[in-house]
């Protein structure tokens, strides 16, 4: 049986494709018609054989067994979920990813394990440009194939730069490479460069955003380096965790109230003078949750 999820008050049943944009929407994948529910509400994403849930800065919220989603969340058979006031049981009781947690293995998905090893990685996180704004001139369909579109140009580019991509968030994406060597922090840079700036040849999505709407779909990146515990997450799913993580996010979000389309921190440039060459000091910055300022750098105008 394909996953779903279902109604908990009308057992109405809802599969779930690979992408499954969820929202008051008439054209979103799963309609709801609950006040409650935004019109781009969530997304069901499939990789591999799990299915991430993901809120798209909704109103009102999602939840999973009744703890707010921040950041995507692994499925597992038997979760409640929640939009609004619209309650789901996610159904997937034939993935052998549920087989394999059974007994003493009934962990969340989304909490990590035990860490697998302990590195110093380059940490890339993206976000799309005015992506609440964006949305808010299209139909949920529209959106659904813009996410659709961005994630597969994400893949490519940070794969072919030899980056790992650690997951999707609604409209961001956290990627990493397992060292600090200049080569990995080339291609990392590289990569903000593509995400951050609209490419020579666009897609049609692209294209028709930019002619019928005047937009220009790029993304905000926040660059870093740290340690991180890669740590398992169930078969085959790793993730980077970290206060380097919440730096890079935090660096990340930085990038709106300086009006950059790139973020590093100085550690990011630490023996590195030639990649440091392209960039300058915007000075110390305090981040949210840091007790003490951060410096960070911005490409320079060539």
């Amino acid at each position: 049986m394909a996953a779903q999820i279902r109604m908990e008050e009308t057992a109405e049943e809802f599969p779930l494709a690979d992408f499954t944009l969820i929202g008051r929407s008439q054209d979103a994948t799963i309609r709801l018609t609950d006040t409650g529910v935004s019109r781009q509400h969530a997304t069901i994403r499939k990789d591999g054989k799990l299915y991430w849930l993901a809120d798209l800065g909704s109103a009102n919220g999602t939840f999973v067994n009744d703890v707010a989603v921040t950041s995507p969340r692994a499925l597992r058979h038997g979760d409640h979920l929640q939009f609004g006031t619209s309650r789901f049981l996610f159904d997937n009781e034939d993935s052998e990813i549920t087989r394999e947690l059974t007994g003493t293995q009934t962990q969340v998905l989304n909490t990590v394990a035990l860490p697998v090893r302990s590195v110093k990685a380059t940490l890339l996180v993206g976000d799309l440009k005015d992506f609440t704004a964006i949305s808010a001139q299209l139909t949920a369909e529209e959106v659904a194939a813009l996410l659709r579109e961005w994630y597969a140009e994400c893949e490519t580019v940070i794969k072919s730069h030899a980056g790992v991509i650690d997951k999707f968030i609604g409209d961001g994406v956290f990627a990493y490479w397992p060292t600090i060597d200049n080569d990995a922090r080339a291609r990392a840079e590289e990569v903000a460069r593509r995400l951050s700036t609209p490419p020579t040849v666009p897609t049609p999505t692209r294209r028709w955003l930019r002619d019928n709407l005047g937009i220009q779909l790029t993304c905000h990146v926040g660059l870093h380096v740290g340690p991180v515990a890669l740590g398992a997450m169930g078969r085959g799913v790793n993730t980077a965790v970290g206060e380097a993580v919440n730096v890079t996010f935090r660096i990340e979000a930085l990038t709106r109230k300086l009006n950059q389309p790139i973020l590093t921190s100085a550690a990011f440039f630490d023996g590195w003078e030639a990649g440091a060459r392209h960039y300058r000091s915007l000075g110390p910055q305090h981040l949210k949750g840091q007790p003490d300022p951060v410096e960070v750098f911005a490409p320079t105008a060539d």
